[in-house]
């Protein structure tokens, strides 16, 4: 009973969105000037959630590094290995994708390692057990920061140790962050504390809903500040431009020691992605925070461009910035192992002409065939040190990824007739629906799913050229 409960609360937060974020996130759009990018992407965005619900697959296809925290009186071991045999489980049945990694070996464990999932234990005076769960992915952990406070930031000068220095060091990190982190996001900004206790904190903080209202008046009107102020930045939606940047920030502030003044910022990405559980004694659910609210929305596909792959330069060289595109034709999923691999040896697939899409997907095997649960981009900055050699090896005419790339890849692209695109970062079940079929995978057993090269037929691929 009780592994059966923690999974269906894997299941909820893997596949269904918290009705508040969801709120937020209509709102944002019904913000966005008409016919924009910002608009298109938050359309994208909705039609992938109203996807992964109804087909109970990921929201994502990066699953995130799984973080429980249990309220309990009951035996802390007894819930430890129900929920790890529970997140074995949903591993197997595609709801999280294999995401451990040794960090010495290289070597894919699935997701059950040393310190992962995470799992942080309460005392509880009664009976019942609270279960909280938040699954938050690499491209929101990437790009949250922590700085020490005085210092020089790169755009915002110089930020002393007071609430303007707070704001101006927030303001840098997401800044920084751009379109890598997938906004529009969730911040959450601690105030002290040590280099620890700052992102145990914050992470924590991302349970609270959003809109929820902070009870230190101080701290509220420094939140209700960076998120005014973050969304006059113009960086928008998957970082391409708009109105909304920031769905919500939450601030907390922590003792600390006379030496130290470090202002945490961690990130999360549009699909912010909680749920929580209470327990009886025997491991049945009492009552939960699941979304029952249904939501649909339609995409405006109007003004688009269709394309088939191969491309050819030609083709390339019509494109303009900001154009949306529809691909239909073969292409290749690569990231950084791939990458790496492919400079030193010869790829076993002609990847010319094609598209290379930054992505490591949630796939399952149904009678014998590979089917993909969920596939959106990962962040494609990761890979700018071996993008421009890819290029010129494989002869690829498309990259594809989210949050952009540097000179170097655009100059190889430039040079070799090629394109960057920007996928909507996070819709991995609309890009799963775009996939009509798995052709076959490279290095799975060596890689691991999420590094492996898979080889995959697409139909009307929505991407904006970048």
């Amino acid at each position: 009973m009780l592994q059966s409960s923690i999974l269906n609360l894997i299941r909820q937060a893997a596949t269904n969105l918290p009705a508040d974020v969801t709120h937020a996130l209509l709102q944002a759009r019904n913000n966005e000037a008409k016919a924009s990018t910002g608009k298109l992407s938050l359309q994208v965005i909705l039609k992938n959630i109203e996807l992964a619900r109804s087909c109970a697959t990921p929201i994502c296809q990066d699953t995130g590094f799984p973080t429980f925290w249990v309220k309990t009186s009951q035996s802390h071991s007894v819930i430890r290995t129900a929920i790890l045999a529970a997140t074995t489980e949903a591993t197997e049945k595609g709801l999280l994708r294999p995401n451990a990694v040794d960090s010495l070996t290289g070597k894919n464990l699935g997701n059950i390692g040393e310190g992962y999932p995470a799992i942080y234990f309460e005392d509880a005076d009664s009976d019942s057990t609270e279960i909280s769960l938040l699954l938050k992915g690499g491209g929101s952990e990437n790009v949250s920061q922590q700085i020490s406070l005085p210092t020089t930031l790169a755009d915002f000068g110089e930020a002393s140790r007071d609430l303007a220095g707070v704001k101006a060091a927030v303001l840098q990190v997401v800044k920084d962050a751009q379109g890598k982190g997938c906004a529009p996001g969730v911040i959450s900004v601690v105030i002290g504390g040590d280099r620890s206790s700052g992102f145990a904190f914050a992470k924590k903080n991302f349970l609270q809903p959003i809109g929820s209202e902070n009870p230190n008046p101080i701290l509220a009107k420094l939140e209700a500040e960076i998120i005014r102020d973050v969304n006059k930045m113009g960086i928008g939606p998957l970082g391409l431009g708009g109105k909304t940047t920031l769905l919500d920030c939450k601030v907390s502030s922590l003792a600390r020691l006379p030496a130290c003044f470090f202002v945490t910022v961690a990130y999360s990405c549009w699909a912010t992605r909680r749920g929580k559980i209470t327990l009886d004694s025997s491991g049945k659910i009492l009552s939960d925070d699941f979304n029952e609210e249904l939501i649909e929305t339609e995409l405006d596909l109007t003004k688009v461009k269709k394309l088939t792959l191969p491309l050819k330069a030609a083709e390339v060289k019509k494109l303009k910035k900001g154009e949306v595109v529809l691909l239909s034709g073969k292409m290749f999923t690569g990231r950084d192992r791939l990458h790496e691999y492919a400079l030193k040896k010869k790829l076993p697939k002609n990847l010319k002409g094609s598209a290379i899409f930054h992505c490591g997907p949630v796939a399952i095997q149904k009678s014998g065939e590979w089917v993909f649960l969920a596939a959106g981009p990962t962040t494609s900055a990761r890979l700018e040190k071996y993008e421009a050699d890819f290029i010129a090896k494989t002869g690829i005419r498309a990259v594809i990824g989210k949050g952009g790339m540097e000179k170097k890849t655009a100059s190889a692209l430039k040079k070799h007739g090629g394109v960057y695109l920007h996928a909507i970062g996070g819709a991995a079940a609309f890009y799963a629906n775009s996939i009509r079929k798995v052709v076959g995978v490279d290095f799975l057993a060596e890689f691991g799913m999420p590094e492996a090269m898979w080889e995959i037929e697409v139909e009307d691929f929505l991407a904006v050229v970048g």
